[in-house]
C-alpha cells in the first residue's frame, strides 16, 4: 500500500501551491497563468482523489482478511463481485477499481473465492488467497453491475422467491 506514495503527496502539494502562483501569475498578466491553473484544477483533483482513496484502503486493512466466495460479474467498462454468503445468496455487490488493461487479472469467471478486508457494506480490499495484488472495491450507487438472465451450468435453479413466483 506504500507504494506510490511520491506521487500522491507531491501532486497533491505541489497542485495546491500553484493555487496562489496561479494568482501572482493572472495580477502580472503572464501567459503562464493558464497553464499553472490547469495545473492546480487538474493536479488538486487526481491528488485529492488519490490520497482519499489510500486512505480508505489503509482503513479496510485495519480490518481481518475473510474469505468469500465470490460470482464475478463483468460489463462493458466495468468489473464487479458478487459476496456470497453461506447459502449462495448475495450479501454485497462491489465494483472493483481496476484500468482497462488489469480488468479480469485479479479475479475472473473461473475464481471462486476470494480475501476481503473492509466492510462488505461499504467498502474494502480485494485480493486474491493469499493477500497480493490488492484492489479496492467499493459499493457504487451510479453503476450498477449486468443482471443475466441465464446460469452457470451446475449452479441449482433458485427456487421460490422472485418477482415472479406464485406466492
Amino acid at each position: 500500500m506504500r507504494h506510490n506514495w511520491w506521487i500522491r503527496w507531491p501532486l497533491l502539494l505541489t497542485a495546491l501551491a500553484s493555487g496562489p502562483l496561479t494568482v501572482v501569475l493572472i495580477g502580472k498578466d503572464s501567459d503562464w497563468a493558464i497553464l499553472v491553473s490547469q495545473y492546480f484544477v487538474i493536479g488538486t483533483m487526481f491528488g485529492g482523489c488519490f490520497v482519499w482513496i489510500n486512505r480508505r484502503r489503509r482503513k479496510a486493512l485495519r480490518q481481518p482478511w475473510t474469505v468469500w466466495r465470490i460470482r464475478y460479474l463483468s460489463g462493458t467498462r466495468y468489473e464487479w463481485v458478487d459476496l456470497l454468503g453461506p447459502h449462495g445468496e448475495t450479501v454485497s455487490t462491489l465494483l472493483l477499481s481496476t484500468w482497462a488493461w488489469d480488468r479480469g487479472k485479479l479475479v475472473n469467471h473461473a475464481t471462486r473465492e476470494i480475501w476481503f478486508a473492509g466492510d462488505p457494506a461499504k467498502y474494502g480490499v480485494v485480493s486474491r488467497p493469499g493477500g497480493r495484488d490488492m484492489r479496492y472495491a467499493y459499493v457504487s450507487r451510479i453503476y450498477k453491475p449486468p443482471r443475466l438472465t441465464f446460469r452457470e451450468a451446475g449452479e441449482p435453479p433458485v427456487t421460490g422467491g422472485g418477482r415472479h413466483s406464485k406466492d
